[in-house]
């Protein structure tokens, strides 16, 4: 797999690799290519945080769609066929890759975008839920069927389901693991736009480019104090703005806009 010739990230998978990524014009799509479910296999979760890690070293890019191959379904979950073989030691060795992984997309500089169609299950809604946006089609399924197997979310799922929907609503849709099909996902939040079928990818591409449009500088600080503020306390939450802003007081974008604004005399206009 090989993500853009010249580009910092430019990586050419092992064999058998079941991600795919593409960039073009500032955003970068990062395909679940294990169709029709798209399972994610130890591989895949072990390779996910390096290929992040690509994507917020790539200046080029600017936002990220996370996106199912073949639009059929987002993902369905671990390759629970892959996964009942482990030990409980290897088991516990792979959540913890898994938490990582999943950690390290939440916490990349750059807006990301799940684009859901079909099943969104178990680890693939985890994987949903670590974007910073959902759009989901008409189609869209989420679930986390873990509990009838005696288990529960692995890889982040608890933590943030309960951010996204508050903790009763978390609550009840994993310990019941009811399918949340889609107008019900938008209605509670937990996808932000409905497209039509067929529509999330072209809507969360668009929106994806509208954010990679964008001065780098402010989207990084904005999204830094955004995630980083949700690992503290309210109040320290407002001395984390300031530092951001304050540092975005010294560099070219600020200086450049600021510029334009004493050019016409005018303040820009919402």
């Amino acid at each position: 797999m090989i993500i853009r010739r010249g580009s910092p990230c430019e990586v050419a998978m092992p064999s058998g690799s079941r991600f795919r990524t593409e960039a073009r014009d500032g955003v970068a799509v990062l395909w679940i290519d294990n169709p029709p479910r798209n399972l994610l296999r130890l591989s895949m979760i072990s390779e996910l945080a390096g290929l992040v890690e690509s994507l917020e070293k790539d200046e080029a890019v600017r936002a990220v769609v996370v996106a199912g191959a073949e639009h059929a379904n987002f993902c369905s979950g671990l390759d629970m066929a892959e996964w009942a073989k482990l030990t409980s030691k290897d088991s516990q060795d792979a959540i913890g890759r898994g938490q990582d992984a999943f950690w390290a997309l939440e916490h990349v500089t750059k807006p990301t975008i799940a684009s859901i169609a079909g099943a969104a299950r178990g680890a693939g809604a985890e994987l949903a839920l670590a974007c910073d946006l959902r759009i989901g089609d008409e189609t869209a399924v989420f679930s986390h069927p873990e509990v009838d197997l005696g288990w529960m979310p692995s890889h982040g799922g608890t933590a943030r389901l309960s951010k996204v929907l508050g903790r009763s609503r978390a609550l009840e849709i994993l310990v019941t693991g009811k399918e949340v099909k889609a107008l019900d996902a938008l209605r509670i939040g937990l996808i932000n736009h409905l497209a039509s079928p067929g529509g999330a990818f072209d809507q969360s591409k668009a929106l994806a480019a509208a954010f990679a449009a964008k001065p780098r500088s402010a989207v990084r600080a904005i999204k830094r104090a955004l995630t980083e503020g949700d690992e503290k306390p309210y109040r320290n939450r407002f001395l984390l703005e300031s530092q951001h802003a304050v540092q975005l007081l010294w560099t070219e974008e600020y200086k450049a806009g600021m510029e334009k604004i004493r050019g016409s005399g005018k303040t820009p206009k919402a």
